[in-house]
């Protein structure tokens, strides 16, 4: 993705001074209809859309770092405050991090509802492409809804573009209805998009992917069995029909080379669009910020033998803790795993353990993960203990991916775990948006 393209299209649906949901700013943005005419303007507004996953407050840093840091996987080490209130809660509203997330989250949203509003106009697409360009958009909207709803509960549901100042203010959605526009964005993401893979780009195993996540966290919220059936079924379809694959060298998830066969959606990095993640992972005596370090509950938390922990932590010549899954501190080009195959194997048995499903079953989706890190089968053998194992296996599997705060407030053990106050398991609304948005209301205790 090339940065060119990414500043034309910001260029066309992009204020980069708002922060406002419905905010646009007609003067300094170019009209949709000038964009977006043709098949090439489409595929530049595709990837302007892509690129925006790869902002600041996005998967460029912050939808990662919070994941464990709001968790007790990360604590603050450096010297940006507002990561430090993250860690210790309430998180103030004014805080800039959230903000950023909120606001990017928004602005990708945007930008594939241009798309989405053009579409039908684009008289130069073979019906393939009309309908992989449409799969493509709303597998990013739905995602980056999906993205909003861990972090600030029941957002807006935003499926129109912003083309002017008509629609600057709306309501909020409750969780449930945000679950339903994201399922239905999927559903038909997933029988639009080809399976083919393609580095950073979506396909139909992307969708699948995602809507095992999203069933299982509606699963979790109203206890209706036919939503984790669907997640079993989703996350299997990946497993069985995908063609992806669990590496065997759990380290290599996180080298530079050629993508994994375990990478089912990615965020694509390079040297001109580049992530922070290892500079700020990384202690100040190997030259990186160190604004977060692994916490020593997570490193002893890992079991003798564990080749996971050794590819997740190191320490520098002062015997201090740092993040290594992200290691290119000079040129940013990490990836970023937004889907990976473990995932599927571990939703899959999570949504088995708490419909009170086949034992062994579950078992054996924990042991394909449990056995790629070098350890032996788990002994947990009914249901309360496998859902202990399976909270344990996708800490130390995905530590330092972002995943740990949502894992414990679906699973409802934040407030126990944590030690925090109920109100605290969803962010407030960030100040810029209530200030703006005369129809929003903040989340409780804030």
């Amino acid at each position: 993705m090339k940065k060119i393209i990414f500043l034309l299209f910001a260029l066309s649906f992009t204020i980069l001074a708002c922060n406002k949901v419905m905010d646009v700013n007609p003067v300094d943005s170019v009209p949709a209809d000038e964009a977006i005419k043709n098949k090439v303007g489409v595929e530049r507004a595709l990837i302007g859309s892509y690129s925006a996953l790869q902002a600041v407050g996005l998967y460029n840093r912050n939808m990662i770092v919070v994941g464990d840091l709001a968790a007790d996987n990360l604590i603050w080490t450096g010297t940006t405050l507002e990561y430090g209130q993250i860690e210790k809660k309430p998180i103030p509203a004014e805080n800039s991090i959230i903000d950023g997330m909120w606001s990017s989250a928004y602005d990708g949203i945007n930008r594939v509802n241009n798309i989405l509003n053009k579409l039908p106009s684009i008289s130069d697409l073979t019906p393939s492409e009309y309908d992989n360009y449409e799969g493509e958009a709303l597998f990013i909207r739905a995602l980056l809804h999906y993205d909003l709803s861990v972090y600030f509960g029941g957002v807006p549901i935003k499926i129109q573009p912003t083309l002017d100042l008509s629609n600057i203010d709306i309501a909020r959605n409750s969780l449930a209805e945000v679950y339903e526009q994201i399922i239905a964005d999927l559903t038909i993401a997933r029988t639009k998009l080809a399976s083919n893979k393609v580095a950073g780009r979506a396909n139909s195993f992307s969708a699948s992917a995602l809507l095992a996540k999203v069933y299982l966290a509606e699963f979790q919220l109203t206890g209706e069995t036919a939503s984790a059936t669907l997640a079993i079924s989703e996350a299997g379809r990946v497993i069985s029909e995908g063609g992806y694959s669990l590496v065997t060298n759990y380290g290599t998830l996180f080298d530079l080379a050629s993508p994994s066969a375990e990478s089912i959606f990615e965020i694509v990095y390079d040297a001109q669009n580049y992530n922070r993640l290892a500079q700020y992972f990384y202690s100040r005596r190997l030259s990186g910020r160190y604004e977060i370090a692994p916490t020593t509950n997570l490193i002893q938390s890992f079991e003798s033998g564990d080749l996971r922990l050794s590819s997740t932590v190191a320490y520098d010549d002062k015997n201090q803790p740092y993040g290594i899954k992200y290691n290119d501190i000079s040129g940013g080009t990490d990836r970023v795993y937004v889907s990976r195959l473990a995932e599927m194997y571990l939703i899959r048995a999570e949504a088995l353990a708490y419909s009170d499903g086949d034992i062994s079953a579950i078992q054996a989706d924990i042991n394909a993960v449990r056995n790629r890190a070098g350890l032996a089968n788990t002994t947990a053998s009914d249901l309360a203990g496998l859902k202990q194992a399976l909270e344990n296996e996708c800490r130390h599997e995905f530590a330092f991916e972002g995943h740990r705060w949502n894992d414990l407030v679906r699973t409802k053990r934040a407030v126990t775990l944590l030690g925090i106050d109920e109100n605290y398991t969803l962010f407030p609304i960030p100040l810029s948006e209530m200030q703006t948005n005369k129809l929003m209301k903040q989340n409780p205790g804030y």
